[in-house]
């Protein structure tokens, strides 16, 4: 009996010591703070925005909250800015991540690190029935077309309207928003003819409103996504990829992608 409680006294603390290695380091500048602050646009559902009650919602808000909460049980403020606005915000040291639906492209890797955590696509919404029978990107020539300024859509907008010009074709005209509330009311109120965001936004819009809005071009531009920091704080970048690191590894990442319903978007 003696040696089964000492064999299990040795599991114990050899689990217990195997978890404490686990757990993701604290950043030394973090280690006795008690808040971060994290960048966001509040405007990408379902990865963040509010809801009725004005609290921040969406996947990417949980994953912030479970990024603070295996940093030492950190409280969390929300800095909301314009999309446009959040890597110099981030620059300037207004928060310590940037939290929201940013896409991992090799411009924005020459001025912050990012830490990527999902998958997107883009895609092009359209009135419900398309009367414009949008369904393809080609099919936007000579079309009004609402982007989210700063967005990854816009650039590949852009180019799609350098491919019309040489094949002789009339350009689409993008018409920029700075949220996607502003752009899906334009297309509700038919200012623009479609509005070209990511799946997850589209996918979102066109369940809250499926008398209003259909998917018209599919999806397109898979890219990865991620949370922005700081060159400079690098320690905080490795806790945070420790923290996605074990969130795959004990299931509570899958947990996550699953509730929002964007199971799809996992990393490989």
């Amino acid at each position: 009996m003696r040696l089964s409680c000492s064999l299990a006294a040795v599991v114990s603390l050899g689990l217990a010591a195997s978890l404490a290695s686990a757990a993701p380091t604290v950043p030394d500048r973090l280690k006795d703070v008690s808040k971060l602050t994290y960048c966001s646009g509040m405007d990408s559902p379902p990865l963040v925005s509010f809801d009725a009650a004005q609290k921040p919602t969406g996947l990417a808000i949980d994953l912030g909250m479970e990024i603070a909460k295996r940093l030492g049980d950190k409280q969390v403020s929300w800095r909301v800015t314009p999309f446009s606005g959040l890597v110099p915000a981030l620059l300037a040291s207004q928060c310590d991540l940037i939290v929201d639906q940013l896409f991992d492209k090799p411009e924005r890797r020459e001025v912050i690190d990012i830490v990527n955590y999902m998958y997107s696509s883009q895609s092009v919404v359209v009135p419900k029935g398309n009367p414009k029978n949008i369904q393809a990107l080609d099919d936007l020539s000579g079309h009004k077309i609402a982007v989210l300024n700063g967005s990854t859509i816009k650039t590949l907008l852009d180019a799609e309207n350098d491919k019309l010009a040489e094949a002789g074709k009339a350009p689409m005209k993008l018409v920029v928003y700075n949220t996607d509330t502003d752009a899906f009311q334009a297309l509700r109120i038919s200012q623009v003819d479609a509005y070209g965001t990511t799946v997850e936004t589209a996918g979102y819009y066109a369940a809250m409103a499926p008398d209003l809005f259909q998917e018209g071009v599919p999806a397109f531009g898979r890219i990865l996504t991620g949370i922005g920091i700081r060159k400079d704080d690098q320690q905080l970048s490795a806790a945070v990829q420790r923290v996605i690191d074990d969130m795959r590894g004990d299931g509570s990442y899958a947990a996550l992608l699953a509730k929002w319903h964007v199971a799809s978007d996992k990393l490989d």
